[in-house]
């Protein structure tokens, strides 16, 4: 669920009836994930609103899920949402790509040092910056797909991060030029994938 954050400003009598919808929903298998999501994150801004102005949990969230989960799972208010979370994703994505442009950069500079033989401070110390570059290569990496994976089935963008990667591996073992195009490759990558993923998440939503 996105905003998870937020639920730690619940009172226990919100966590209360807040759990009771999540796991209504859990059950729930003709919704989508993203559906749920939406309803979920309408929810929780009731709940967070309902403290605000004292009302009890059971007036916001009642004891009939059905009806309430027809009522915000279609309409007005869940279009909005909607909207909203799907701004989140694009920025969330966005960021997430840029973070891996450069610390796939800091793992491919390591692969050109060993090749080469010749280091910036020594093998260990690059060894380690290229150990963290990769381990937050990976988180954000799991972002990205997992955005992604929530507007579209398409492989492309699988496709489009396995050439870029395979490509850059390629030039580093192959060339040794002092001008390093792999970088030029992954922000390229980048361009595609921003102008790709757009339209796709506004033809979802």
């Amino acid at each position: 669920m996105d905003n998870l954050y937020l639920r730690k400003q619940l009172n226990d009598e919100y966590q209360e009836v807040f759990d009771r919808l999540y796991d209504y929903l859990e059950k729930d298998t003709k919704k989508s994930s993203f559906d749920k999501n939406v309803i979920l994150n309408i929810a929780l801004q009731q709940c967070l609103e309902g403290i605000r102005e004292k009302k009890k949990a059971n007036l916001v969230i009642p004891k009939d899920l059905k009806n309430y989960v027809m009522k915000y799972g279609r309409g007005p208010v869940f279009k909005e949402m909607k909207k909203k979370l799907r701004d989140q994703d694009y920025e969330k994505l966005i960021i997430s790509s840029i973070w891996l442009v450069f610390t796939i950069s800091i793992v491919l500079l390591f692969i050109g040092c060993l090749i080469n033989q010749k280091f910036f401070v020594n093998y260990y110390v690059d060894l380690i910056a290229a150990c963290i570059a990769g381990a937050l290569a990976f988180q954000n990496y799991k972002i990205k797909r997992r955005v992604i994976q929530r507007y579209t089935t398409d492989s492309f963008f699988l496709r489009l991060d396995m050439m870029t990667i395979l490509s850059c591996i390629f030039i580093k073992v192959m060339f040794h030029s002092n001008f390093d195009v792999t970088y030029l490759i992954l922000v390229i990558s980048f361009l595609v994938m921003k102008r790709k993923v757009k339209p796709v998440m506004e033809q979802a939503v």
